[in-house]
C-alpha cells in the first residue's frame, strides 16, 4: 500500500440485539451492519457473522485501491 495514498475511509454501523426464535430457544446475538460507503445493509445471526463482513468488505476495498492507476495529480494548495 503506498502510504502518500490512504484508502478512503470505510465506515460501518453495527447494532446488536438478543433474540431468540421461542420461549424454549436461548437468545442469540443478531447484528445489523451498516456500510455507509456502499448503504448495503445485511442482518446476520452472530457476531463472527458480522465481522467477517466487515472484513470482507475492507479487504474488497484495499483491493480496488490497489488495482487503481497512480496518477501523477499534484495536491491542491490552500487559498488565503
Amino acid at each position: 500500500m503506498d502510504s502518500q495514498r490512504p484508502l478512503l475511509d470505510q465506515v460501518f454501523i453495527l447494532r446488536f440485539w438478543r433474540e431468540s426464535a421461542d420461549a424454549s430457544e436461548d437468545a442469540r446475538w443478531r447484528v445489523l451492519v451498516r456500510n455507509i460507503n456502499t448503504r448495503r445493509r445485511d442482518v446476520v445471526d452472530d457476531v463472527q457473522r458480522a465481522f467477517a463482513i466487515v472484513a470482507s468488505n475492507l479487504n474488497a476495498a484495499a483491493g480496488e485501491h490497489e488495482g487503481q492507476k497512480h496518477l501523477d495529480i499534484e495536491p491542491s494548495k490552500p487559498e488565503h
